[in-house]
C-alpha cells in the first residue's frame, strides 16, 4: 500500500514523526511550501518530501498563511504518484481541495488529519460551514490529535467508529533527557513563556497579572519574537517589571533546553490555540504548567493539581490567583517527566491504524 500525506509546510516537530512513519509504511509527503513568513525554524531536507512551487502570503491580523501553487500541479503530481490512500491535513488551502477531488475522481481512500476544535474554529458563515460539512463527511477515516479535535469532527455528524483519536506530539525524549530533574534556583520561582509575541498568545493579561501578584521572589523569561514584541516590552517597563521579566528572543530547539532546565513553571496563556505543542515540551521537561482553557492540549495533557492548573487567560483575576497558588508548591520535575508518556512511536501506530481503517 502506498500513501501520500498532503500538508502545508514541514515543521521541526513533525519531521521525526514522518521519519518513523516513513520507516514503517510506504509514504511520501507533499508540502505546499517550505516555510511561512511568521516562522523562523531551521528545517532539514528529507528524500521522501516533495515541495510544490508556490507563493506564500501571510495575513498578520488574522494570523493566517495562504499558499498559491500552479493550478492543478498537485493534481497531476498525484496522478503520477498513483497512491492507494491520501492523508489530507486541512481544508483551508486550494491544494487540499485539489487532493480531495483527485481522490474522489480516482476512487482513492481518504484520511483527514484534523487538529481543529470547536474552540479554534472561527467561521460563523453558514455557507462556509456547509462546505466544511461536505468536505469533512467525505472521508473514509480520521486521525485527530486530541479529544477536542475528535469532538469537532463528530459535530459534523461523522461516525465515531471512523475516528482514531491521537495526541499532538513533539520529541518528548529530547526534552526529558536534555533538561535537569532538579530545581535550579531554590529561593525563587522561575516562570517561562515560549511562543510568538502576538496578541492571541495572551501575554498582555499575563504581564498585567504579574504586576498584581503578592509575591516578589520570581522571574519570568519570555522566549520568542513577533510583531507585538515592542508593545509587550513597553508594558513591562510601564509596570516597572523590567528587573523581573526578561525577553531573550527566538530560540531554536537546541538553544531552548537551558531555559526549560532553569524554569519551574510554564505559562501557556493563549486566547486561541488549536493544540499548543509548547505544553508538550514543558511537561516533557518536568515543568508545572499553567495552561489556557482555550487550548486543545490542555484538555488532554493537564491533570489538575498534579502537573498543572487550568487558567482563563482572559480573566486577569484568575491569572493572579493561579500564579499565586504555585508559590505554595514543591516542584517535582522528575515525577512530571515520568508521568508524561506521549511519544512519536505511539502516534505513528495510531496514524497507521487510521490508514488501515480507511483501506479495510
Amino acid at each position: 500500500m502506498k500513501a501520500i500525506l498532503i500538508t502545508n509546510i514541514p515543521t521541526p516537530y513533525r519531521l521525526p514523526l514522518w521519519d518513523i512513519l516513513n520507516n514503517q509504511i510506504n509514504i511520501k509527503v507533499i508540502c505546499i511550501s517550505d516555510n511561512e513568513k511568521n516562522r523562523q525554524w531551521d528545517i532539514e531536507n528529507r528524500s521522501y518530501i516533495h515541495f510544490l512551487k508556490s507563493y506564500h502570503f501571510f495575513f498578520q491580523k488574522k494570523d493566517w498563511a495562504l499558499h498559491f501553487s500552479i493550478p492543478f500541479s498537485l493534481f497531476f503530481l498525484l496522478r503520477k504518484q498513483n497512491p492507494d490512500a491520501i492523508i489530507i491535513t486541512g481544508y483551508d488551502s486550494l491544494q487540499f481541495w485539489e487532493a480531495f477531488f483527485y481522490a474522489k475522481i480516482y476512487g482513492k481512500k481518504k484520511i483527514l488529519w484534523n487538529g481543529s476544535t470547536l474552540l479554534s474554529s472561527r467561521s460563523q458563515n453558514k455557507v462556509v460551514n456547509r462546505i466544511k460539512k461536505y468536505f469533512i463527511n467525505s472521508f473514509d477515516s480520521y486521525y485527530t490529535y486530541g479529544s477536542k479535535a475528535t469532538e469537532y469532527i463528530e459535530s459534523f455528524g461523522v461516525d465515531s467508529q471512523k475516528i482514531i483519536t491521537g495526541t499532538n506530539t513533539v520529541d518528548s525524549d529530547f526534552y526529558k533527557h536534555n533538561t535537569k530533574d532538579e530545581v535550579v534556583y531554590k529561593n525563587r520561582v522561575n516562570f517561562l513563556f515560549v511562543g510568538q509575541l502576538i496578541e492571541r498568545k495572551g501575554l498582555k493579561n499575563t504581564i498585567e497579572a504579574f504586576s498584581k501578584i503578592s509575591h516578589q521572589n520570581w522571574k519570568l523569561t519570555i522566549v520568542g519574537s513577533g510583531p507585538d514584541e515592542n508593545m509587550f516590552k513597553k508594558q513591562v517597563i510601564d509596570y516597572h517589571l523590567d528587573d523581573k521579566i526578561k525577553f531573550v528572543g527566538f530560540k531554536q530547539k537546541n538553544e531552548i533546553i537551558d531555559y526549560y532546565s532553569e524554569a519551574d513553571v510554564f505559562l501557556m496563556p493563549s486566547y486561541l490555540e488549536v493544540w499548543g505543542l509548547v505544553l508538550n515540551e514543558a511537561l516533557a521537561s518536568g515543568l508545572f504548567c499553567l495552561a489556557s482553557k482555550y487550548a486543545g492540549a490542555t484538555f488532554d495533557l493537564i491533570k489538575e493539581g498534579e502537573n498543572g492548573l487550568v487558567i482563563d487567560p482572559k480573566n486577569v483575576d484568575d491569572l493572579v490567583h493561579k500564579i499565586d497558588m504555585v508559590f505554595e508548591r514543591n516542584f517535582d520535575k522528575k515525577s512530571i517527566k515520568n508521568s508524561f508518556d506521549v511519544s512519536y512511536e505511539k502516534e505513528t501506530q495510531k496514524i497507521i491504524e487510521a490508514i488501515k481503517k480507511a483501506t479495510s
